[in-house]
């Protein structure tokens, strides 16, 4: 069976990066779920080049220069600046695989979580190696970050319901979606798997695998019919199903006021339906 055109990419990465790619590019990483090895037919590839730092090179020329590296591309987009990610380019390539390559300086790369499950194949100097290390020791309040998406679920939950009521379907699905993000890393955290660079996106399929299929389905984004009552009940399911699973966690007691915010958000839902 041949190649996909990503695991292509990735080899000739992992083969040769020092042969293929010009000097002035210091070292390259994957990120992303190739790098944990959890990729599947719809995962695009990202990959971080770092310009070494006696070089001239600019970023748009970095840009062209890997876009033709890699090779039959038929959509591009960038050299964008993404914080924390540096100058994003998007290539789409002829088979509609989407490689996500991020080039940075030695002044726009930072220290950041997310770069701690890097998979690094190429570092001429051991800077990027360095970089991948610390990012590791970085810590992260989980109490904090549980807190946010607490937060972040229940402002979603009356923006989502807000829309609804007002028609904005598109809109209302669109919240529906950051809420059931914010679901999805909740259940990470209560189940001791949260991990920065793990995005926020949906394998419901991986949590079926890992914690139950009722976690799995409440997470599954599917509506029964495009309608106002259909989305205010996903709306409604998803609220009730947040109450339950933050009532039960005890590890990070949730304050007073902020419950007190969420009932009222719960009871506008309800109200709504």
């Amino acid at each position: 069976m041949p190649l996909s055109s990503l695991a292509q990419l990735v080899d000739r990465l992992v083969r040769g990066a020092g042969e293929e790619l010009p000097l002035w590019i210091e070292s390259v990483s994957i990120a992303g779920s190739h790098a944990r090895d959890e990729h599947d037919e719809h995962s695009d590839l990202d990959l971080f080049f770092l310009i070494a730092p006696d070089s001239d090179v600019t970023v748009d020329h970095a840009a062209d220069t890997l876009i033709d590296w890699a090779g039959d591309v038929v959509l591009r987009r960038g050299p964008v600046f993404v914080p924390h990610f540096g100058y994003s380019i998007t290539a789409v390539l002829a088979d509609l695989a989407v490689c996500q390559m991020n080039v940075n300086t030695r002044e726009t790369i930072e220290l950041n979580p997310m770069r701690s499950a890097s998979r690094i194949v190429l570092d001429r100097n051991g800077y990027m190696t360095s970089l991948v290390e610390q990012s590791k020791s970085m810590l992260i309040d989980i109490s904090k970050v549980y807190h946010e998406h607490y937060c972040y679920f229940w402002i979603r939950a009356l923006y989502a319901s807000r829309s609804a009521q007002r028609g904005e379907l598109w809109r209302a699905i669109e919240y529906l979606a950051d809420m059931r993000k914010a679901m999805q890393q909740i259940v990470r955290i209560q189940h001791g798997r949260y991990s920065p660079v793990v995005g926020p996106y949906h394998p419901a399929k991986r949590y079926e695998e890992q914690m139950g299929a009722d976690v799995a389905r409440i997470l599954e984004f599917s509506l029964p019919e495009y309608s106002r009552q259909s989305v205010l009940q996903s709306i409604l399911e998803s609220v009730e199903w947040f109450t339950r699973a933050t009532q039960e966690t005890v590890h990070f007691p949730v304050e007073p006021d902020m419950r007190g915010a969420a009932e009222k958000i719960e009871r506008v839902v309800r109200g709504g339906v």
